[in-house]
């Protein structure tokens, strides 16, 4: 079973079947013409991956599930190569998912082989159950996080923020403190997987610069990488960012009635994975 098949097609109650949502985004480049890239929301269970693994995984991913792996980590694992292959299987349909492997680079960043890949760029993230992917060309960086909401982290969130850019969310984003602060982490560490530096920067580094509320969600542009903005999404108690070069660079054309979809996906994952 393909991974495009397994999205779609799964057996047995709601709750024990994958949810899977993407959204293609149409990117216009100047200077290398028109571009695509897919973002991919899934949400299964542990038992569910596990028995369809065969469908998307690759052989040297298969072999990063050993033994001594902690079914939390086990469950990260499995979910994000199912929404990585996902977005991969939407962006070339022409490829077969379990012919690309996505194997941890030096710094931890997925790092993508496999005939027919080059030239492709992942980023993926979870939080439990559910995971986020965007599979894109090399020519347009990007960069993804996906985070839980937690009252509890709001001292730690704010120690790792500044305060001109809480003070810039807060004007732009009438929510609770818990969730602006958790968007902001999500915008800063999906900037360092664009950059390609993971969290091996000062935060500092990673600060965001102006904030602007408005469909499809938060838009941001960061302090030191004027080239970069960042869009963030929240439902329940999920929150997540992407990152791309910004205009001109590329101009992302909207798409409202595809956000919002993508919206209700994110909400729904977050129902399915509450108390994870």
């Amino acid at each position: 079973m393909t991974c495009e098949e397994s999205a779609e097609s799964a057996a047995g109650p709601e709750a024990a079947s994958p949810l899977v949502r993407r959204l293609r985004l149409a990117l216009d480049a100047p200077r290398t013409g028109s571009m695509q890239a897919v973002l991919a929301l899934a949400s299964a269970p542990l038992d569910w991956l596990d028995a369809h693994r065969g469908g998307f995984l690759h052989g040297d991913e298969e072999a990063l599930l050993t033994d001594r792996l902690h079914a939390r980590r086990r469950h990260g694992l499995l979910i994000g190569r199912y929404a990585a292959k996902c977005a991969l299987a939407a962006l070339r349909p022409d490829l077969d998912p379990r012919a690309l492997a996505i194997r941890p680079g030096v710094l931890e960043q997925p790092v993508l082989s496999g005939a027919g890949g080059e030239n492709l760029g992942i980023s993926l993230s979870h939080a439990g159950p559910v995971a986020v992917a965007v599979a894109y060309p090399e020519a347009c960086p990007m960069g993804i996080d996906l985070e839980r909401i937690r009252p509890a982290n709001v001292a730690l969130l704010t120690r790792q923020t500044n305060a001109a850019e809480r003070r810039l969310v807060a004007a732009r984003l009438d929510a609770p403190e818990a969730e602006r602060l958790t968007r902001l982490w999500c915008l800063k560490e999906a900037l360092s997987k664009a950059l390609r530096c993971g969290l091996t920067v000062p935060l500092e580094l990673l600060a965001v610069g102006s904030a602007e509320a408005g469909p499809p969600g938060l838009g941001v542009t960061f302090a030191n990488f004027a080239q970069y903005r960042g869009l963030s999404l929240a439902a329940g108690d999920l929150a997540a960012a992407l990152v791309l070069p910004r205009p001109p660079a590329v101009t992302l054309a909207p798409d409202a009635a595809a956000w919002e979809d993508f919206r209700r996906a994110l909400t729904e994952a977050a129902a399915r994975g509450a108390g994870e």
